[in-house]
């Protein structure tokens, strides 16, 4: 970017300057002499350029009034299918080649759904599902994208248990990836997102509390019904017998929670029958447990 806007700004002043863009080149360019950065550029429609030609494109470039070309041998469907499914597509969206390659699959969905659903936000079409159909549909959403951006022809073979940098995604396709998941899913994952959630059903799961949660599910029900409870207990009298009772079995059931997975002083059954008491204690002998066994708790 710093050499095309001095390439720019030489030209505004009427001095010469040329900064070109390149594609990779064919025999000893630097891009083919790593595989995996050869293999992405095969991949986006961009094959190694013969050199010869490369050339004879840098003379006409020197003698050309643009500042700033681009020189690159293009596969042009396989680089509008590649790049239709990111953010970037619309970048390239205009260019006549890349408009017709997505004139002629106007039809078919990038995301994987299916004819006419290709303009139906994926939060929307999995809602309109059952609860456990939507883990499968997002499962093989991740699946597809990893594929995709591994180079694969197919997502049968991937487990979901394996994490993804044992599949062989780095750096550089864990950002293509997270790109592609965010143009599919509408939404904005962070950058960390394929390291917390590292295998495919770990980051289907997600997708699944981001997207469509279960409002039935504890976790999602839980805050409502503590916010419930209390207005419920703020609206009964300080002296109120109700409220000492459910004073008492708030504390011990905080007491149980955070001894959850140490060993306790009392059984689940001692805890039960001690409820039970509370139906029909005074409000005397209540404040007397509470004195006796909570504190200032």
């Amino acid at each position: 970017a710093y050499l095309d806007a001095l390439a720019e700004l030489r030209r505004s002043e009427g001095l010469p300057a040329t900064s070109i863009a390149w594609g990779p080149w064919a025999d000893d360019g630097m891009a083919v002499q790593n595989a995996v950065v050869s293999g992405r550029m095969e991949r986006f429609g961009l094959p190694p350029m013969d050199p010869e030609l490369a050339i004879s494109a840098l003379e006409k470039a020197l003698g050309a009034p643009d500042p700033c070309p681009v020189i690159i041998d293009v596969d042009w469907p396989r680089f509008a299918k590649e790049v239709n499914d990111s953010r970037t597509g619309v970048l390239f969206g205009e260019i006549p080649d890349v408009k017709l390659w997505n004139e002629a699959n106007a039809g078919s969905s990038v995301e994987g759904a299916g004819s006419g659903e290709r303009g139906t936000p994926l939060a929307e079409r999995l809602s309109a599902l059952p609860v456990a159909e939507r883990m499968t549909v997002l499962l093989g959403l991740v699946r597809e994208k990893t594929a995709a951006v591994l180079g694969y022809t197919s997502h049968e073979g991937l487990d979901a248990e394996r994490g993804f940098f044992e599949m062989g995604l780095d750096s550089l396709t864990a950002v293509e990836l997270r790109n592609r998941l965010n143009t599919a899913t509408g939404l904005r994952l962070r950058s960390t997102t394929l390291f917390d959630y590292a295998t495919p059903s770990a980051l289907a799961q997600h997708l699944m509390g981001e997207l469509a949660p279960d409002d039935a599910a504890a976790e999602n029900v839980l805050p409502a019904e503590i916010d419930h409870l209390e207005a419920v207990l703020s609206s009964l009298p300080q002296d109120d017998i109700e409220r000492a009772k459910a004073v008492v079995r708030l504390q011990s059931m905080l007491a149980k929670l955070s001894q959850a997975g140490t060993a306790s002083g009392g059984s689940a059954e001692q805890d039960d029958d001690a409820g039970d008491d509370l139906a029909g204690a005074s409000v005397d002998e209540l404040f007397d447990v509470i004195d006796r066994e909570l504190g200032d708790a």
